[in-house]
């Protein structure tokens, strides 16, 4: 609840958020503050027998918005606040949402509206109706991300990621759309098994769609999934799927692939004439190999301020390059240790001028910057300098897509930014636990990522003269 005019107002439940510790503290912490009479103003209504307490402890909670009867939508419980004076809690204005990105289609706002209210409910499994269609969601309980005392953020479970999916829908389903899919599935967590995922084997619902795709190296078809719409979103995520990698290239014609073709299975020959073969992007995989000291032996970099700094510094090296040749890149964190720089282009090119390019650029930019960037594959040589991986831009290659989580301590998800924003930005502060509420004040960075193409052939022209 919250204080107003003296009067303290119900504002919802919370149910999400917690774990055994998490309960255990809150209990202890309550328990001291029992009374006999409802504290609110006005008695809420109940779905079940209530202890009341009086109004002492704070509470953090992170949530969607605010509901027209004033009630929180999809409260989430993140920490206990004794260093906030509870008679100093009130009802804050929402922030309005920025005019940089469009507003998500009123259907689709209020088809997200049932389903995070459906999500609400206190069953560990149920069917969950996402339009016409209904999805089983099991073991809704089940912790995919540890609490992370560091972070001051409970454990997260399958509820909390359907719920984040559901949110950040409008924003993610436009990067996936018509491109194959490769999963990463940890159905029990992310500390428990995972495994990337190519090629869905098993039944599947009549919603979701599938592109068959040759395969050069085995001489034959595979049907990879297409994550298109909302229902096929929530259903990878009730089958553990915690992150999603893309192709850079769609299985979509448009204006400037209006001559490719769509013959993607029939042979290589007509996979390498169809549009599959040409990028919307050049690549650019900033991958920092400088270590904290703690890794295990033969462990790959983990997440550190140093590292990430240096990636940092590395990415505004390659703007600034890519300025000269008149192209206009974008950037976002990849969840993990690294930088994701895109150059948005006309599907024109192919993926071996693709990554042509992208070799060249990062040749030049390790000639200028020989004793922080290399491109060598051999890990010991890469050892204290950040790893340029021009090889990304090939067929069949993915990377993260925006907004997936990572299956990381703290649930970080691959976030677009502005390059003013990057100056200040680490990993850990783009979460399934804030960013949706970043993307009602912001919009998606790379709303227009798709529309705001460029020529690479003119850009070349210009490096060359």
């Amino acid at each position: 609840g919250y204080w107003d005019k003296g009067k303290l107002r119900y504002a919802s439940h919370v149910g999400s958020g917690f774990d055994d510790k998490t309960l255990a503290q809150v209990k202890a912490r309550l328990d001291g503050l029992q009374r006999k009479t409802c504290p609110f103003a006005e008695k809420p209504e109940l779905n079940g027998p209530a202890t009341w307490v009086e109004p002492e402890a704070v509470a953090e909670v992170s949530f969607q918005s605010w509901t027209e009867d004033g009630s929180l939508r999809a409260p989430v419980f993140l920490r206990l606040r004794d260093d906030v004076d509870p008679e100093s809690v009130r009802r804050a204005e929402p922030a309005r949402a920025s005019q940089a990105g469009p507003r998500a289609d009123s259907r689709a706002g209020g088809e997200v509206e049932e389903i995070l209210a459906q999500l609400e409910n206190s069953k560990t499994a149920f069917s969950l109706a996402v339009g016409p269609h209904r999805i089983p969601l099991t073991h809704l309980d089940r912790v995919y991300w540890p609490a992370d005392p560091a972070l001051q953020q409970p454990a997260l479970t399958k509820r909390d990621l359907l719920r984040y999916f559901a949110q950040v829908s409008p924003h993610i389903l436009p990067h996936l759309a018509a491109r194959p899919l490769t999963m990463i599935r940890m159905p029990d967590g992310i500390k428990k098994q995972r495994f990337f995922q190519k090629h869905w084997e098993q039944e599947r619902p009549e919603f979701v769609e599938t592109i068959t795709v040759y395969s050069g190296h085995k001489d034959e078809s595979h049907e990879y999934l297409l994550c298109s719409n909302l229902p096929t979103l929530l259903w990878l995520a009730q089958s553990g799927s915690l992150e999603f990698h893309v192709w850079h290239s769609r299985a979509k014609p448009g204006p400037d692939a209006v001559s490719k073709s769509t013959d993607y299975a029939s042979s290589l020959e007509a996979l390498e004439a169809s549009v599959l073969n040409y990028p919307d992007y050049v690549v650019f995989d900033i991958d920092p190999y400088i270590y904290s000291g703690k890794e295990a032996k033969g462990a790959e970099p983990e997440l550190n301020t140093v590292a990430f700094e240096k990636g940092k510094e590395v990415a505004f090296w390659l703007r600034e390059l890519l300025q000269t040749m008149s192209l206009d890149p974008i950037v976002k964190t990849s969840g993990k240790t690294g930088l994701h720089v895109f150059v948005p282009i006309r599907r024109t090119l192919d993926f071996d001028a693709a990554r042509h390019v992208s070799e060249l650029v990062g040749r030049h930019l390790m000639r200028l910057h020989p004793k922080d960037i290399t491109l060598e594959w051999s890990v010991p040589k890469r050892t204290g300098k950040i790893f340029m991986d021009y090889n990304m831009n090939v067929r069949g290659k993915t990377l993260n897509v925006a907004y997936s989580p990572r299956g990381e301590p703290g649930a970080p998800v691959s976030m677009p930014l502005s390059w003013e924003e990057l100056a200040g930005a680490h990993p850990l502060d783009f979460r399934i636990t804030n960013a949706a509420q970043r993307l009602m004040a912001t919009g998606d960075r790379w709303r227009d990522a798709l529309t705001r193409k460029q020529s690479l052939e003119r850009a070349l022209k210009r490096a060359k003269a």
